[in-house]
C-alpha cells in the first residue's frame, strides 16, 4: 500500500484553496528534493564559516554571516516542506517561511548598497598585478638602498650619527668605514654606546662645544679639529647638521668629517717654501757679503796675534793676546752662523747615496745620550724595523737629528725649571709607514704653544733668551728633511710634551739595486 495514499484527504474534507498531491511519484520527488536541498543548504554555511575563519583578511566578513543565515533559513523551509508531507504542520512552516522571508529581504536590502563597494575591491588578477608591482618597487628600493649604502661605504668623508637622548646623553648611532679609517675605531664596537665610552676625553672635550652649539642654534656648525688620534696626529674639518623631529627638538646630529691633514701639510710646506725662498735669497746675499770681511778680519787677526807673541810676556802683550782670543772666538762663531745660513736652502754638501737611516739615528742617540747624561736626561731609541734605506747624505741626517734632540733637551729642561722633580725623557722611535721612513723624537717637556707651531721652523725664530739660540737649528733640520724628499711635522701629546716627526722617502728599489749595501752612518 502506498504511504502517500494515507495523506490524500477525501474530496469532501478538502479546504478551499489547498493544493494536494494526488500522485505518489510526484510526492516522492518533492520529498527527496526538499531533503537534499535542505541538507545542502545547511552544509554551505559550514563551508562559509571555515572560509571566514581561515581568511582573516576579508574586507566584509559579516556579509558571509548574513549569507549563511539566509541559506540556513532557505534550507529550513525545504526541510519543513518535506515534514509537512507526513505531518501537515502548516503553522510552523509558515513561521519558518516568515523568518526566511525576513532574512532574505534584509540580505537584499544590505546587498544592493554594498554592491558598489564589493565591485571596487580588486580582483585576483588586479591583486596579482599589484603584488608584482610592489615586488618590483621593493626590488628597486633595495637596489637603491644598496647603491646608497655602497656610496656611503666608499665615501671618502667620515660620516657619523650621534643620537641625543638628553641634555648630556649622547650615543653613537652609526658610522661609516671612512670614520673607522680616520679614527682607528670599529663601527661594530662603538655603535649604540655613549660617546664618553668610545671617544678619547681630549677629543670629546674639544668637540663638545661645537655639538652644544648645534643643539642650541639648531643650525649647521662647521669646525676644524687638530688632535692626536689612535692613528697619530690628524686634522679634520667637520660639518655638523642637527636633525629635528616632528616636535622641533633635535633628535640626532649628522656629522661629516674630512681628513685635511695632507692638505694642511701641503699648505704649510708651500708657505714654508715661500718663506724660505725669500729668506734664502736674503741669506745667500748676506752670507756672501759677510764672508768677505770675516775672512779678512780672521787673516789680520792671525797676523796681530803673531805680532803680539813677539812682544814678549809683558802685561800689555798678555792683555792684547786675551783680547785677540775673544775676537777670534767671536769670529769663529760668526763663521759658523754663516755656514748655517748657507745650509738653509737644503742643498746637500755631498753626493747623495743610499744609506741606513736607522744607523744614523742610533749614532745620533748615542752622541746625545753621552752629552745629556750629566744632566740626568734619558735618551732612548726604540725601533720597529731592522733598517730604513733612504737617499741623501748621512752626515746631514745625523746633524738634523742632533738638532731635534737638542730642541727636546731644551724642552725638558724648561719643564724642570717649573717642576724640579719631573723626569726628563727623550724617546726616539723608528718605523716604516706608507713607503716612508718615520723618525719621531718625543719629549716630556712643556710642548709647543699652538700659536708658535707654524713659525718654529722659520729662520732666526727662537724663544730663547738673547745669546742662547740663533733660531737656525729647527729650520736647518727642516731644510735637510726637504732635501731628502721629506718633511718635519710637530704636534703636542695629550699628557704633555711634543713630538717632532721626520718623514723621509724610502729609497726606490732600483736605487737599492745600484747600491746593494747601504752606506753606514
Amino acid at each position: 500500500m502506498n504511504p502517500f495514499n494515507q495523506l490524500l484527504p477525501e474530496g469532501p474534507q478538502l479546504q478551499p484553496g489547498l493544493c494536494t498531491l494526488v500522485d505518489a511519484d510526484i510526492a516522492y520527488i518533492h520529498l527527496i528534493s526538499d531533503i537534499a536541498t535542505g541538507l545542502a543548504y545547511f552544509s554551505i554555511p559550514a563551508a562559509l564559516l571555515v572560509f571566514v575563519l581561515r581568511r582573516r583578511d576579508l574586507a566584509y566578513p559579516w556579509v558571509f554571516g548574513l549569507f549563511a543565515m539566509f541559506i540556513i533559513a532557505c534550507g529550513a523551509t525545504h526541510l519543513m516542506h518535506a515534514w509537512t508531507l507526513f505531518s501537515p504542520d502548516y503553522v510552523t512552516e509558515a513561521l519558518i517561511k516568515l523568518i526566511c522571508a525576513a532574512v532574505s529581504v534584509t540580505t537584499a536590502i544590505v546587498l544592493w548598497p554594498l554592491l558598489p563597494r564589493l565591485l571596487a575591491l580588486p580582483s585576483p588578477g588586479a591583486l596579482a598585478r599589484e603584488v608584482e608591482e610592489r615586488r618590483a618597487a621593493e626590488a628597486r628600493a633595495l637596489a637603491s638602498e644598496a647603491r646608497v649604502t655602497a656610496f656611503i661605504d666608499n665615501l671618502a668623508e667620515a660620516l657619523f650619527v650621534i643620537r641625543i637622548n638628553g641634555a648630556d646623553d649622547f650615543v653613537v648611532e652609526t658610522v661609516n668605514p671612512a670614520f673607522e679609517r680616520l679614527f682607528g675605531l670599529r663601527g661594530a664596537d662603538i655603535a649604540q654606546r655613549p660617546v664618553a665610552e668610545v671617544i678619547a676625553p681630549h677629543l670629546l672635550a674639544a668637540a663638545m662645544p661645537h655639538w652644544q652649539q648645534a643643539l642650541e642654534t639648531r643650525r649647521p656648525v662647521e669646525y676644524v679639529m687638530d688632535a692626536e688620534t689612535m692613528l697619530g696626529p690628524r686634522i679634520w674639518q667637520t660639518v655638523l647638521v642637527p636633525m629635528t623631529g616632528a616636535d622641533g627638538t633635535v633628535e640626532s646630529l649628522l656629522g661629516s668629517a674630512r681628513d685635511i691633514t695632507l692638505t694642511r701639510r701641503l699648505q704649510a710646506d708651500l708657505l714654508q717654501s715661500a718663506r724660505l725662498a725669500t729668506v734664502g735669497t736674503m741669506c745667500a746675499g748676506l752670507a756672501h757679503e759677510t764672508s768677505q770681511p770675516l775672512n779678512a778680519a780672521t787673516l789680520w787677526l792671525r797676523n796681530a796675534r803673531a805680532a803680539a807673541a813677539e812682544l814678549g810676556p809683558a802685561d800689555p802683550a798678555a792683555r792684547l793676546g786675551t783680547a785677540l782670543g775673544v775676537i777670534d772666538s767671536q769670529l769663529r762663531r760668526a763663521g759658523d752662523l754663516v755656514a748655517r745660513i748657507r745650509a738653509l736652502p737644503g742643498a746637500e754638501s755631498g753626493a747623495a747615496q743610499v744609506f741606513d737611516a736607522a744607523r744614523c739615528a742610533a749614532a745620533a742617540v748615542r752622541t746625545a745620550a753621552g752629552q745629556y747624561a750629566p744632566e740626568r736626561i734619558d735618551v732612548v731609541l726604540r725601533s720597529d724595523v731592522a733598517s730604513l734605506p733612504v737617499q741623501g747624505v748621512p752626515a746631514r741626517l745625523e746633524q738634523a737629528l742632533l738638532q731635534l734632540l737638542s730642541n727636546a733637551r731644551d724642552a725638558v729642561q724648561d719643564r724642570r725649571l717649573r717642576d724640579p722633580d719631573a723626569a726628563a725623557e727623550i724617546l726616539v722611535t723608528l718605523a716604516e709607514d706608507g713607503g716612508e721612513a718615520v723618525i719621531e723624537v718625543r719629549d716630556n717637556g712643556t710642548g709647543v704653544p699652538d700659536a708658535l707651531r707654524d713659525v718654529i721652523f722659520d729662520p732666526f725664530f727662537t724663544t730663547r733668551d738673547p745669546g742662547r739660540g740663533s733660531g737656525l737649528g729647527l729650520p736647518l733640520a727642516a731644510a735637510i728633511a726637504r732635501a731628502m724628499g721629506g718633511r718635519i711635522d710637530v704636534h703636542n701629546l695629550p699628557d704633555g710634551g711634543a713630538v717632532f716627526t721626520m718623514r723621509l722617502a724610502l729609497a726606490q728599489p732600483q736605487d737599492r739595486i745600484d747600491q746593494p749595501e747601504t752606506v753606514p752612518c
